[in-house]
C-alpha cells in the first residue's frame, strides 16, 4: 500500500473472528443453538462443541409484543461428569477398529431429544433492506454416533447406533436404542448412597467405660445428644438416587427478554455460560419472525473465550 498517510502499526488482532452471531428464528416454536458449529460455520475454522462458551451479552430483534427464554444445560458437576463419561466411551469405541477418523471428528451431542428432531440453527450473516442468508456447511458435521455390541437378544447380533443428547431420559428400548441421555447413563455407572441413610454406629445404651466416662446427669442428657446426632443428617440433602437432567429437560433458565409491538424493538440481556455451547431459544406469544444475536466473550480459542469440560 503506497502512500505515507498509514496507521503507525499494522492490523495485529491474532485471530480475527467474527465473535457477534446472529440466528433468525422461527416464531412459536422452539429452536436451538450449537455456539461451536455456528463459529466453525461463520468463521471457516473448526471450533470445538464440547466447551464451555461463555456470551457476554444477548440481544432480540421482534417487531411484536412477546417474551423469549433462554435456556443452557445446567451448570453442575453433574452435566460436566456425564459429558467426560461419555466422551470416554466414545473414544474408547473408536480405538477399536483403525481406521482413521475424519479430520474434522468432534464429540457433538444434542442439548435434548427435542434438539436431536429439530436440528440446531444456522448463522446468518445480513444484507440491505433486511435481506439475509443463513449459513450452512456442507452437512458432514455429524453428532456423535454411538455403536453398541449389545444386541437385542433375538441372536441377530446387529450393532446398535444411537446418538447423545445431554438431558432427559433415553429414546427408544434396549437393543434398539435411538438416543441416550447422557446424564441418565452417568448416574446407572455411578454407585449410590445407601437408601436406608442409616450408617452402622455404637448403641447409645452401651456399657463401655470411655462411652459413658461423662454420663455424669440423672436425665442422661448426653445420651438424648448421641440419640440426636445419631438420628439426624443421616440422608443427603439431595435425592440419592437422583440427577437432576436424567429423566427430564432440566435446562437453566438464564435470561428472558422481552419486546412490545413497535418498528425496530430491541431487547436485551446479560450474559451467561453457556456449557458445550448449547441454548435452547423458547419464544412465548411470538408468532412471527424474530432474531437472536449472541455477543461472545474474547479469548484466545480461535478468537473467544473457552475453557474445557
Amino acid at each position: 500500500m503506497a502512500g505515507a498517510n498509514l496507521p503507525a502499526k499494522k492490523y495485529t488482532k491474532t485471530s480475527p473472528t467474527a465473535t457477534r452471531l446472529s440466528f433468525e428464528c422461527n416464531g412459536g416454536s422452539t429452536q436451538f443453538i450449537d455456539v461451536g458449529l455456528a463459529l466453525s460455520k461463520i468463521n471457516r475454522r473448526f471450533a470445538r462443541s464440547g466447551v464451555y462458551y461463555y456470551i457476554n451479552s444477548v440481544e432480540v430483534y421482534n417487531d411484536e409484543t412477546g417474551v423469549v427464554d433462554l435456556h443452557t444445560l445446567p451448570d453442575t458437576y453433574m452435566t460436566k461428569n456425564a459429558c467426560n463419561y461419555l466422551f470416554s466411551k466414545f473414544q474408547k469405541m473408536n480405538s477399536l477398529v483403525d481406521t482413521p477418523a475424519g479430520k474434522w471428528n468432534d464429540f457433538r451431542v444434542y442439548m435434548t431429544t427435542q434438539h436431536r428432531v429439530t436440528g440446531s440453527l444456522n448463522p446468518s450473516m445480513h444484507g440491505i433492506n433486511g435481506n439475509f442468508e443463513r449459513i450452512d456447511s456442507n452437512e458432514n458435521s455429524e453428532y456423535a454416533i454411538f455403536t453398541s455390541a449389545d444386541d437385542d437378544g433375538d441372536n441377530i447380533q446387529e450393532a446398535d447406533n444411537f446418538t447423545i443428547h445431554m438431558i432427559g431420559p433415553h429414546v427408544g428400548n434396549a437393543g434398539n436404542w435411538t438416543s441416550v441421555g447422557a446424564i441418565q447413563s452417568y448416574n446407572a455407572a455411578r454407585s449410590q448412597v445407601s437408601m436406608t441413610g442409616e450408617p452402622i454406629v455404637h448403641s447409645t445404651n452401651s456399657t463401655d467405660p470411655i462411652l459413658n466416662m461423662f454420663d455424669m446427669s440423672s436425665e442422661e442428657f448426653l445420651n438424648d445428644i448421641a440419640e440426636n446426632k445419631d438420628y439426624a443428617n443421616d440422608m443427603p440433602p439431595y435425592p440419592a438416587d437422583f440427577m437432576l437432567g436424567e429423566s427430564s429437560d432440566h435446562m437453566q433458565h438464564v435470561a428472558r427478554i422481552g419486546t412490545e409491538q413497535g418498528v425496530g424493538r430491541i431487547g436485551r440481556a446479560s450474559g451467561f455460560c453457556a456449557p458445550f455451547g448449547l441454548i435452547c431459544v423458547d419464544p412465548h406469544g411470538v408468532n412471527t419472525a424474530f432474531r437472536v444475536v449472541l455477543n461472545l466473550a474474547v479469548g484466545t480459542y480461535h478468537g473467544v473465550y473457552a475453557e474445557r469440560a
